[in-house]
């Protein structure tokens, strides 16, 4: 039996919050940075429990993004995992689906850094064809490794974009996207 939650984080205990955060330690293989966890905290929390605990996760921030010259708020996923002995069982598939459903119901548009487009792809989500900036301290830079990782999640209030244009991320600590 699994049972889906969402929360904001000011909701959640700070010791579910450690619980989490070693979760995350652990699904990205000691791969998962101080400020990748300041950027999943910020908004609301996604996670599947099972019997044995914490089985999958994934966390919805608000970022303001330029996508093709538009200025939008937007629900960006961040920390998306699945605890290894639970995948290819449709867990993320699930939180993945209740993130948005978040989206819709919040923002003009959804977007996601990845290199495993295919998992989003069957949930509706576009790759970004064209170039990525971040409005840094130094003004707008150039993120070419970023390129090609991008991807967006349409809503009913998303304006007509070109996906071959520039998408610009707001500056934060650590990956810009």
């Amino acid at each position: 039996m699994f049972a889906l939650h969402a929360a904001s984080t000011d909701a959640l205990s700070p010791s579910f919050l450690h619980d989490v955060r070693i979760f995350l330690d652990t699904a990205f293989e000691d791969d998962f940075t101080d400020e990748d966890w300041v950027h999943a905290i910020s908004g609301v929390h996604v996670w599947l429990i099972g019997a044995r605990g914490l089985i999958s996760y994934g966390s919805l921030v608000e970022r303001t993004l330029v996508c093709s010259g538009q200025t939008l708020r937007v629900g960006y996923v961040e920390a998306v995992a699945t605890v290894a002995a639970h995948r290819r069982n449709g867990h993320g598939t699930t939180v993945m689906k209740h993130i948005g459903e978040l989206i819709r119901a919040r923002y003009a548009l959804g977007a996601l850094s990845t290199g495993t487009h295919a998992f989003y792809e069957t949930l509706g989500w576009e790759r970004w064809r064209g170039p990525t900036f971040v409005d840094g301290p130094r003004g707008r830079e150039r993120t070419p490794g970023d390129d090609g990782d991008i991807m967006i999640l349409r809503t009913s209030r998303s304006p007509g974009l070109d996906l071959d244009g520039d998408i610009v991320c707001d500056w934060r600590l650590g990956d810009v996207w």
